[in-house]
């Protein structure tokens, strides 16, 4: 990589790497909470639902978020089963692809795990074995990128972040995977740091270790990198 385009990124990631990043980010409804447990379930919904129109899918989150609020919290609405009360509009839209009885079945494997490990805290491969057939998670062979576990590991292991949390110890932030979407597969296509010509697993993975250059014990940092340069483009037009 050339030393100009790690100015680039290294400078990107220092300027959009701040607590500024939480307020329009879905990991603002995490943050929200000081109780691991209540982060962690508020945090795994978000990044769940995090696909699409961020202003759409940010206003459902937040609606979520208040009634779980009034049972005490993401973790206590969960284990204590109030997502049953849904069930009367379990064939109903949620979001896009979503039905409310996606979230239901969400909800149900969250409280199992909880009940039979008392953690959800997991690396990707393990998340998806546990939430197998529980729709908008890639089952365990699939060459998505998985974007959305990603996205969500991101927050849960990355330590001495203003944005991130660095609750999980079960894979270090050296063996994270770019959260690989669409803009972030555009901007490293235009930045040179991939040629591939799909969005799966193999380009994050390709992208990933490109980033490892500038932080090598911390690559996915570049995620913020990538981010903000495309932000910085769109504000400059």
């Amino acid at each position: 990589m050339k030393k100009d385009l790690k100015i680039l990124l290294n400078d990107a990631a220092v300027k959009y790497e701040t607590a500024t990043f939480i307020e329009t980010d879905p990991i603002q409804f995490p943050h929200r909470y000081c109780s691991r447990e209540d982060i962690e379930v508020s945090a795994f919904i978000a990044a769940w639902m995090a696909y699409g129109s961020r202003k759409v899918f940010l206003k459902i989150l937040d609606s979520m978020h208040s009634v779980m609020d009034m049972y005490g919290g993401p973790f206590s609405y969960i284990m204590n089963g109030h997502f049953s009360d849904l069930e009367s509009k379990a064939g109903e839209t949620l979001y896009r692809f979503y039905k409310w009885q996606d979230f239901i079945s969400l909800a149900e494997r969250m409280r199992y795990i909880y009940e039979k490990s008392g953690t959800i805290e997991m690396d990707d491969l393990q998340l998806r074995k546990a939430f197998s057939g529980v729709n908008g998670i890639p089952v365990e062979t699939s060459n998505s990128a998985n974007k959305r576990l990603h996205m969500f590991l991101r927050w849960m292991v990355r330590v001495g972040s203003p944005v991130d949390f660095g609750l999980w110890n079960c894979i270090s932030p050296a063996q994270l995977i770019i959260p690989l979407d669409t803009h972030v597969y555009q901007e490293a296509i235009g930045l040179g740091l991939t040629g591939r010509k799909c969005a799966d697993i193999k380009t994050a993975t390709e992208i990933t270790d490109q980033l490892k250059e500038i932080w090598p014990d911390d690559p996915v940092r570049g995620d913020f990198a990538l981010y903000g340069i495309g932000i910085n483009k769109l504000t400059s037009l």
